[in-house]
């Protein structure tokens, strides 16, 4: 996650963008006939046993990580997070309902079944699996070159062979920079802030960071529309995680399997792809 600073960075940069959209908090029941526009929902044998269990959902998030769930300049509860729990219960035709915890109850208030499921970006480790059960990711988080727009143009390792490339030290970034551009010149930094600034100074010739975070940056006041994103997506998940995922209680597979089913169904008919161009300034793919 974001640090304080950066997280206010990226709402400031959500502004100057006109990301602020705006949707109550709540209980949310979608219109009956929502399911005609997903027909992906339901086409599995025996999804229909399992989503017949399934007659509302408890959703649970934070207001403090932006994009992903923050409140907005009227105090409404809003975020990719958010509006991807809404379409969920759209999907399944459902009620729901979606609270605010702070992160560190998320995993409490989910064993306690004070909640359903937890939409907040808790990371699946083998510690948390004991007590969790995560979906398929629902996005991506990956990792990009960024330079300047007049910049070195990357196409592979050996475009950056004796490049200068900053990176945030001692962590998955650099480690990755260090298994497979082995001939990059690494610039271990203080924090991805750090990294891309030194971009913007003309003090190196890329900057290797997560995308979110460098997108949010780059659409920014402090980047003076300085850089863009250059080369390749990397996903790898060795690496960087499979991306953001639902959790739900350790044995609640029928609610896992449903949620999945509507993962697939958002992805299928572009309804991810809209959210993320909703609250992403940039491609992040």
């Amino acid at each position: 996650m974001c640090t304080t600073i950066f997280r206010l960075a990226i709402l400031c940069a959500m502004i100057a963008t006109g990301v602020n959209p705006s949707l109550a908090e709540g209980v949310y029941v979608p219109a009956q006939n929502a399911i005609a526009a997903s027909p992906h929902i339901g086409r599995t044998a025996g999804d229909g046993e399992v989503k017949s269990k399934v007659a509302s959902l408890r959703f649970v998030t934070t207001d403090d990580f932006p994009p992903y769930s923050f409140l907005d300049g009227q105090g409404n509860l809003t975020g990719y997070n958010v509006e991807l729990a809404r379409r969920i219960c759209e999907t399944l035709v459902i009620a729901c309902t979606i609270q605010v915890r702070p992160f560190a109850l998320m995993v409490q208030t989910l064993r306690e079944d004070k909640a359903d499921a937890s939409i907040a970006g808790i990371k699946d480790t083998p510690a948390l699996r004991h007590y969790l059960a995560y979906t398929m990711p629902y996005l991506r988080l990956p990792a990009r070159f960024v330079t300047a727009r007049s910049g070195v143009t990357i196409d592979g390792p050996d475009s950056l062979a004796g490049k200068t490339v900053a990176v945030a030290s001692h962590g998955r970034y650099e480690d990755f920079l260090t298994d497979f551009f082995p001939r990059a010149q690494r610039a271990p930094m203080a924090s991805t802030e750090d990294a891309l600034a030194a971009v913007k100074a003309g003090k190196v010739d890329a900057a290797f960071a997560g995308a979110v975070d460098a997108a949010f940056w780059m659409a920014g006041p402090s980047a003076a529309d300085c850089c863009r994103f250059s080369g390749g997506v990397y996903t790898e998940a060795a690496y960087f995680g499979d991306g953001m995922t639902i959790a739900v209680a350790a044995g609640n597979d029928d609610l896992r399997r449903v949620l999945d089913g509507a993962i697939a169904s958002l992805d299928s008919d572009g309804t991810l792809a809209d959210l993320a161009a909703r609250f992403f300034p940039a491609d992040l793919h």
